[in-house]
């Protein structure tokens, strides 16, 4: 989803993959990173042939440390600009997140 709230298409684009950054990281960059709203939708009907293309999707989700503190790394707050979040524990954090959706 972009800034103005409307979904973008992704596009496919030779030899290059999307990345969708999560929660964690939006808070850990005290939102310097987005977290992306995204969606799935699927590919329309090819017009020549009645079926759908293929489309492929490899999830793949990168967690700290259980055991490791996140806070607001240095340099994207400041007087000016404070810190959006608390510091978590990662595990926690994952644990809450999870128990949340599931």
């Amino acid at each position: 989803m972009s800034p103005n709230n409307t979904f973008v298409n992704a596009t496919p684009i030779e030899d290059t993959i999307v990345v969708n950054a999560g929660d964690l990281l939006a808070r850990w960059s005290n939102d310097v990173i987005k977290s992306t709203k995204h969606r799935v939708v699927e590919p329309p009907v090819a017009a020549d042939s009645g079926k759908h293309p293929a489309r492929y999707s490899i999830a793949y989700f990168c967690n700290p440390n259980f055991d490791r503190f996140i806070d607001a790394i240095p340099g994207t707050y400041d007087e000016a600009k404070a810190k959006k979040y608390s510091g978590v524990n990662s595990g926690d954090y994952l644990v809450q997140r999870l128990t949340v959706t599931y």
